[in-house]
Parts: structure tokens; sequence; C-alpha cells
């Protein structure tokens, strides 16, 4: 292990460790003083809650968080086929944990339309990314539900999360850095597609960022950007790692698409209290890789209409 990977991983096990530390100590304060700032907010017409909610979500995670990286550093000794294995399912708990913690303290409810088309692999899964925990669908939906392993396209300032620096860099995942060049992410991201067996699967978000209101309206003002004038609530797929994966792995596609956690998005969102009691949507639909163009540019097309139906479903979710 390279040293500046120990020394981070140093640094950020201790902040975790020490956090669940405090918290749990600092509880009974926390819970009083989150219950008047609610209190104060229910009388001002903001009736979520969302402080004491939010409270109890942060100690669940940390307690996840010491629970995988004590289980990580547990099979780190065993055997390489073994290690992998107990850590793909390390990873599926972890997220199916911090999910149900999410459905349990907000009082939301996932519905989930075409789960079978999860599984059997290889499987290329385009997502849509709207918020800091869309992993955690994908994780919870395809990979616990449908046994598949999958490989994730991340940005690196992730690793700051301890659990998922040790297990991201164990299993076959890329932290892009966005300094390095475009031509070495794609290289990177065309390795990951290889080997890809029936039990896995590469996740990749196309749009490379998440997305707001904002950001479109910067992309539609721009005359080089054509196609993001046509949406509404996702961004334009950016083509050149999803086209780096299509080159490489001989796999089906799964459209990934998901409603409901924008109130994720940004601590503003999460403080405003826009997810408490929130419906998350969620619909998948495989599309064959004999269906897939072969041409660069008829698959830029292809996955720009594959956007435009998500944008279309995500509108008419929000519209119900």
């Amino acid at each position: 292990m390279p040293s500046n990977a120990l020394t981070r991983r140093v640094a950020t096990i201790a902040v975790v460790f020490t956090l669940l530390i405090t918290v749990t100590l600092l509880a009974p304060v926390l819970v009083v003083v989150g219950g008047f700032v609610d209190l104060a907010r229910q009388l001002s017409g903001v009736k979520t809650w969302v402080t004491l909610r939010s409270l109890g979500f942060l100690w669940v995670y940390l307690v996840g968080e010491v629970w995988a990286v004590v289980a990580l550093l547990g099979t780190a000794p065993l055997p390489e086929k073994a290690k992998l294995d107990l850590t793909y399912r390390l990873q599926q708990r972890w997220a199916s944990w911090n999910l149900k913690a999410l459905e349990a303290l907000f009082g939301l409810e996932i519905v989930v339309e075409g789960a079978e088309a999860s599984s059997p692999g290889p499987v290329v899964v385009l997502s849509r990314h709207a918020s800091m925990v869309d992993t955690l669908l994908p994780a919870a939906i395809i990979s616990r539900r449908g046994g598949i392993r999958l490989r994730y396209i991340l940005k690196k300032e992730l690793l700051i999360d301890p659990a998922l620096d040790i297990a991201g860099n164990r299993l076959p995942n890329v932290f892009i850095d966005r300094t390095s060049g475009e031509a070495s992410e794609r290289a990177a991201i065309r390795a990951l597609a290889e080997d890809l067996g029936p039990r896995d699967g590469v996740l990749i978000y196309p749009e490379g960022t998440r997305f707001s209101e904002a950001k479109l309206r910067r992309l539609q003002g721009r005359a080089s950007d054509p196609v993001a004038a046509g949406f509404q609530r996702v961004l334009p797929p950016r083509p050149g790692g999803t086209l780096a994966i299509l080159e490489t792995a001989n796999a089906d596609v799964i459209a990934f698409a998901h409603h409901g956690l924008e109130g994720l998005a940004t601590a503003r969102e999460i403080w405003a209290g826009g997810l408490v009691g929130s419906q998350i949507s969620v619909r998948m639909w495989r599309i064959e890789r004999d269906q897939i163009p072969s041409a660069r540019s008829e698959r830029v097309e292809w996955l720009n209409a594959i956007w435009a139906e998500i944008d279309d479903w995500v509108v008419s979710v929000g519209a119900s």
C-alpha cells in the first residue's frame, strides 16, 4: 500500500472512531438541543423534525462505518478469493444498512419497477446522478437482490470515507482523479470493464456530476451543448466514459432511473426537510447487447435517447 494511502486511512479511521465516541457521549445533549431546534422550526411551520432525524442518521452511519472498517481490516489476512468475496458482501450490507436507516429515520418508501432486469450479468449500469447517496440504490437493488458484483467509477474525493476507501480499492473499482487527464481516465475505465463474468457489472454515472437546476441552466445557455436544451431533470450525458466501457465490455446495459433522492443532493436540501416522507421511485430496464449500435456516433445518439427517456420518466413521476 502506498504511504500516502496508509496515512490517509489512519487519519480518516481516527476521525470516524472519534466522531462515533463523541456523538455517542454527547447524545443526550445533542438530542435536547436538536429537539429544541426542531420545536422552534415546528412553530415556524417546518414540521419535519429534520434535526433529530439527521442526528439519528449520523450516529447510525458512524456505527456502520466503524463496523465496516473493523470487518474489512479483519478480512485482510484471508486468501485473495475469500477476501474479495467477503468484501463484496460487506459492501452490499454496508449500503443496505445505510439505506434502511434512511428509510426508517426519514420515513421513506422505496418502490422499484423492473427489478428483474438486474440479473444475470454481465451488465453495464447507466445511472442517473442526483444525490450524495446515489450509490446506495444500485448496491441494495442490483447487488444485494440481484447478486451482481458491481464495479464502480467514483470520484477521488470519496476516499475520505474510510470504509469506501478500503473496500473500494480492494475491489476492482476506479477512483477518478479529474486532474490526471481524460485519456488516463478512459484507459482506467476501459480496463475496469474487462473480464466481466455472469455475476459482474460496471456502474457509471454518464452525467459526470450531480444534477441541479443551476447546472442545467448553465449548460442550456451554451450553444455548444444543444442536447441540454431538451432536458428538464437530468444533465446531458458525457459519452466518453460510457463509450470506453461499451468498447470493452461484452455486456447488456441497464438503464437505472430514480426520483425522490433530490432532497439529499446538498446539506441545505436535507436541512429544508424535503426528503422526509418521500417516495423513492426507481425504474430499471435492460437493453440487450445486440441492440446497442456499433458506430461511435450512433452510440452517442443512443445514449442521449436513453437519457431523454429517463428525463421524461423523472418529470412524469414528479408531476404525479
